[in-house]
C-alpha cells in the first residue's frame, strides 16, 4: 500500500479532487502578451518571469483524430533544454483545462518546441505592494536531470 501524506488522506476523505488549474489566481484582470523574437523567446522570459503560457501543438505521435493531438496547452514553463539529438525540449506543468490525449492532468509534459505555434504568455500582474504573481514551482521540478539528458538553455530558478 503506498504511504500518503495527511493532506492525501484529509482530501480524500472529504471527497477533494486535484485542482481545477494549476495557474495562480491574482486580483487583477490577467491578460496575454506575445513576445517579439518568437517561440522560444517567449518561452525564455516566460520562465525567466516564472508566468504560465499558452501555445498550440501538434502531437506527431497521436493518429489523427485523436482530441488532444492538435490542441492549446496551458501551463507553467520550467524549463528548455537540448536533447542529445540536436532537438530543442520544453517541460512544461500543464493545467487541467489543457488538451490532452493521455489525460491524468495536472501533470509533467514535455514538449518539442518546433512543434509548438502561437505561444502567449499570461500576465498576471502584481499582488500586494507591487510585487508580480508568480507561479510556484510544481511538484518534482529537479533541475539536475536536465544536465543528465542533455544541455540546459533556461531553468527555472528557485
Amino acid at each position: 500500500m503506498a504511504i500518503l501524506t495527511i493532506r492525501q488522506r484529509l482530501l480524500s476523505m472529504f471527497g477533494m479532487k486535484r485542482p481545477q488549474t494549476v495557474i495562480p489566481r491574482t486580483r487583477q484582470q490577467a491578460y496575454y502578451r506575445a513576445y517579439q523574437g518568437g517561440t522560444e523567446s517567449s518561452l525564455v522570459d516566460a520562465i525567466q518571469r516564472r508566468q504560465p503560457v499558452t501555445f498550440f501543438y501538434d502531437d506527431k505521435w497521436q493518429p489523427d483524430g485523436v482530441p488532444g493531438k492538435v490542441g492549446q496547452r496551458v501551463g507553467n514553463p520550467h524549463a528548455i533544454w537540448i536533447g542529445p539529438n540536436g532537438t530543442k525540449y520544453l517541460h512544461l506543468y500543464v493545467d487541467p483545462q489543457s488538451a490532452s490525449a493521455t489525460g491524468d492532468l495536472p501533470g509533467w509534459r514535455t514538449f518539442i518546441l518546433s512543434r509548438i505555434k502561437n505561444v502567449s504568455v499570461l500576465e498576471l500582474g502584481s499582488a500586494l505592494f507591487g510585487r508580480p504573481v508568480r507561479f510556484v514551482l510544481a511538484p518534482g521540478w529537479n533541475p539536475a536531470w536536465y544536465s543528465q539528458v542533455g544541455q540546459p538553455i533556461k531553468l527555472i530558478q528557485r
